[in-house]
């Protein structure tokens, strides 16, 4: 029974076994950072960074701590997109900006026409 038919089917049913393995991956968005995580949490995240990058960490807080949630929305974007940033630099923003964005739907919800705005021009940037 170890002719080569058999050996080819074991050897495939081993790779078809091995690929189901892997395609397990499930690429869900991060998770939400609390409102009031984020502050501490980008700071420690963001301690070693250019200026430019730590004056829009404080962007973000200061929106935040004001209720100025577009420009909370905008500094966290910029901090998204900064090029130098480490994968737990962009992942510690991602998250943050998935907050943020929650607080410019509930603005808009209750009449905010700034937070209105700003999502529009969102969906028309995508």
């Amino acid at each position: 029974m170890n002719t080569p038919i058999v050996r080819t089917i074991l050897f495939a049913l081993c790779f078809c076994f091995l690929g189901l393995l892997g395609c397990k991956h499930e690429d869900k968005p991060p998770p939400p950072l609390a409102v009031e995580q984020i502050p501490s949490e980008l700071q420690k995240v963001f301690k070693v960074a250019r200026q430019e990058t730590k004056e829009l960490v404080a962007k973000v807080s200061s929106g935040l701590q004001t209720k100025d949630y577009v420009a909370a929305y905008d500094a966290v974007q910029a901090l998204c997109s900064v090029p130098d940033a480490s994968t737990d630099q962009r992942a510690m923003a991602s998250r943050a900006m998935l907050t943020i964005y929650g607080l410019l739907q509930a603005a808009q919800s209750q009449g905010d026409e700034q937070a209105a705005a700003a999502l529009k021009f969102h969906q028309m940037t995508k």
